[in-house]
């Protein structure tokens, strides 16, 4: 069953090769994953896809535009404003940029979980994002939980 983190971000996310290698050299995986992404015209990741087992699902990241983008603002927004300040639901309603990691939960490995926070995390930080997951929380760039259920 999918999974689906969402980012919300001020700046664009580092260069989609230099993640790509960063992916390669410092995630753990059984074997070398094969990771795959696509840019815009412009130059900026529109997707990325990591198979890390070729009898697992990929983990996925892809940009998301127009409606969709704030449609993920709108219900993100509405749910941190349950739990969060003020300040952390106007920074969402204000990302330039976002995003949405989707995974099957029930498929990710233990080395896949750690592989994909150092992914979000790599995205993240620089960026100066935010990390939605459903029923957590929301996280700031290191995947440190500014707030959520309690």
């Amino acid at each position: 069953m999918s999974y689906l983190f969402h980012a919300f971000m001020k700046r664009e996310p580092p260069s989609a090769q230099g993640t790509k290698e960063y992916l390669l050299e410092g995630a753990l995986f059984d074997g070398k994953p094969k990771i795959s992404f696509e840019l815009s015209p412009a130059g900026q990741l529109q997707s990325m896809h990591i198979d890390y087992d070729p009898k697992r699902k990929p983990m996925t990241l892809r940009r998301l535009d127009g409606e969709e983008a704030e449609a993920a603002r709108g219900e993100v927004a509405d749910q941190a404003g349950l739990w969060c300040s003020e300040s952390v639901v106007q920074r969402i309603e204000a990302a330039r940029i976002v995003l949405e990691w989707e995974v099957d939960r029930s498929e990710l490995t233990k080395d896949a979980w750690f592989a994909l926070h150092l992914w979000q995390i790599w995205v993240l930080k620089p960026a100066r994002g935010m990390l939605y997951a459903p029923e957590d929380g929301i996280f700031d760039g290191e995947l440190r939980r500014l707030c959520g259920p309690r």
